[in-house]
């Protein structure tokens, strides 16, 4: 979520906040410590109201399956999750594919990105789609999506080179919505999420932002260490604002400002 101001002044974040946002980083290492609302979640299909997902990576996602004219070829699977409904998948997977499977395609209960409402399992159409393994090829359309993802703030958060990693199987079908510009310094890093929010924290907010242009908006990037119940930080002038936990330490907060313009 970013807010939309003018200002320079001192940040305050709330340790709470730790647990939220776009970019926290949920595995067996990081579980799930923020419980979505109902009013934060929004369909992102018109004729699929059950796949849902947290309102503004909804928005990006059916803007970028708009752009590609993918709304007729490309279907939602899955996307947010009650940990309820992650535990029954985990448990009926254990009983028709056995461990190893489902240890490597379906996340234990509270380490599920689906539970964060910014992930999202998507198929090409098909009159036959696999709940946990769906068909997203890397040609035609859907590789087409894939990308143009990042412009969008998505990744494909599973692949099968960073397995080792992530500790999840290669899943060309599964999305995770970390923000622009976060999702093409991924890709342009080659980085999984885990690695990313590492590197991140070389570049601290108040005296080492990472910037970088894209498109007609500047960014700073700082990572801001929580320290207790409240943490306070000084930011230069800016235009837009994304504030997110890492779900582990402390906050990554992204600046923005038109490109014409400069950070005061």
């Amino acid at each position: 979520m970013y807010r939309v101001e003018n200002c320079q002044s001192s940040l305050i974040l709330k340790e709470n906040r730790i647990y939220q946002g776009s970019m926290v980083l949920v595995n067996q290492k990081c579980p799930v410590r923020y419980q979505l609302s109902e009013r934060e979640l929004c369909p992102v299909f018109p004729n699929q109201p059950e796949i849902q997902m947290e309102e503004e990576s909804a928005g990006m996602l059916r803007n970028l399956l708009q752009k590609i004219q993918g709304m007729e070829s490309i279907t939602g699977v899955s996307g947010y999750r009650k940990k309820e409904e992650q535990i029954r998948i985990f448990e009926d997977s254990l009983q028709e594919n056995g461990r190893d499977f489902t240890e490597k395609y379906v996340a234990f209960p509270d380490c599920s990105e689906h539970q964060t409402g910014l992930a999202v399992d998507l198929a090409a159409c098909s009159p036959q789609i696999d709940f946990i393994c769906p068909e997203f090829p890397y040609e035609g359309i859907c590789q087409t999506f894939r990308e143009k993802a990042p412009d969008y703030g998505f990744v494909e958060r599973y692949r099968e080179e960073k397995q080792d990693i992530t500790g999840i199987g290669g899943e060309p079908w599964h999305f995770r919505y970390v923000g622009v510009p976060h999702a093409k310094l991924m890709q342009r890093e080659n980085m999984a999420l885990e690695e990313y929010v590492v590197w991140l924290k070389q570049f601290d907010l108040e005296s080492h932002p990472l910037e970088i242009e894209e498109k007609e908006w500047r960014y700073q990037i700082g990572y801001v260490r929580a320290q207790g119940k409240i943490t306070k930080c000084s930011i230069p002038e800016f235009e837009r604002i994304w504030e997110s936990g890492n779900n582990e330490d402390g906050f990554v907060i992204t600046l923005a400002v038109r490109a014409q313009g400069n950070f005061a």
